[in-house]
């Protein structure tokens, strides 16, 4: 494991779900962005926490474990470069590297092995493999934000042609996907990394920010961070997304004065009770909640700061 390699000034394929749209974590402005910062000398710090450690630590692990189950030779684990595309802005690292010996490979589910979109796959000359460490249930197919798209992009760029994603459930169960280039997800790389490219040229050469459409509401709160004192005129569908916003608003109201009411009609009956059954349809809880003593804290002082207001205020213009 030696770290992140690839520059932030461009696309690498570890972030290209993220600008494909499949990212939970990360959304295309928020790569786009992250780029123009690299461009003017300010790049991210570097995210951590427990999981990833462990995703580290155990890396060389799962890789020698897949290249064992897989019957590869010449497993190689340190790759300090960067690997750059031949024809399109599009970088990678790369976990681990190794010899297929032109073996045929069919699915083993004994040893967890996955060939996808395939009966068989020839590992044929040198191939990619990347480990992935993960918390949630063992998949039949994996998501395509844990690697599919990342080892994609890696087998394009270094040429290889069959690649091995090697992925760790809950510390307990490992299933070693195995995929050829897939001509469909190639294509679409190459316009993602074309798109992105555009979209930093045009930041390069105009100082203006071609943003991706925001995916939901909070990638609009990280977009346009900050407001400035203009009004804007809008018309047409704009009108009734509002109206809808503000009917949407009342029908929460309404529907939690009604809550309101019903739960402390329901409490007055219950009283002490913990428990309750309405008819054979129904049955209520209101139990005691317990809490650990908490030592005293202290609150440090925060600097003054502003944030983006996260939802709109909408009244009707009477």
């Amino acid at each position: 494991m030696v770290g992140k390699v690839t520059p932030n000034t461009m696309l690498s394929a570890s972030r290209l779900p993220a600008v494909m749209g499949f990212s939970k974590y990360r959304s295309p402005n928020d790569e786009l962005l992250a780029s123009i910062n690299a461009l003017n000398g300010i790049d991210e710090a570097s995210v951590t926490n427990e999981a990833m450690d462990w995703g580290n630590k155990t890396e060389e692990l799962i890789l020698v474990e897949a290249a064992k189950r897989l019957g590869v030779s010449n497993l190689v684990t340190h790759h300090p470069e960067p690997f750059f595309h031949p024809l399109l802005p599009l970088a990678c690292s790369i976990d681990g590297k190794a010899d297929g010996q032109s073996i045929v490979l069919q699915s083993n589910p004994d040893l967890g092995i996955m060939v996808m979109d395939e009966d068989a796959i020839t590992l044929d000359g040198h191939g990619i493999l990347e480990a992935k460490l993960t918390s949630v249930a063992p998949e039949h197919t994996p998501a395509l934000y844990r690697g599919p798209i990342q080892l994609q992009a890696q087998m394009d760029i270094t040429g290889a042609k069959w690649g091995a994603l090697a992925v760790l459930y809950r510390g307990t169960e490992m299933r070693i996907f195995v995929f050829k280039p897939h001509a469909q997800t190639l294509r679409a790389i190459e316009a993602a990394t074309l798109d992105f490219q555009k979209r930093l040229d045009t930041w390069k050469l105009e100082r203006h920010i071609d943003y991706f459409p925001p995916i939901n509401s909070a990638d609009a709160d990280r977009t346009w961070g900050q407001a400035e004192e203009q009004t804007v005129s809008l018309d047409g569908e704009f009108t009734l997304w509002a109206r809808d916003i503000v009917e949407a608003k009342e029908d929460i109201k309404q529907s939690e004065a009604i809550i309101a009411d019903r739960e402390t009609k329901i409490k007055t009956a219950m009283q002490t009770a913990s428990k309750a059954t309405i008819g054979n349809k129904y049955t209520v809880s209101w139990p005691m909640r317990s809490y650990k003593a908490q030592p005293e804290k202290v609150v440090p002082a925060k600097e003054a700061y502003s944030v983006r207001q996260s939802t709109l205020s909408i009244k009707e213009i009477k």
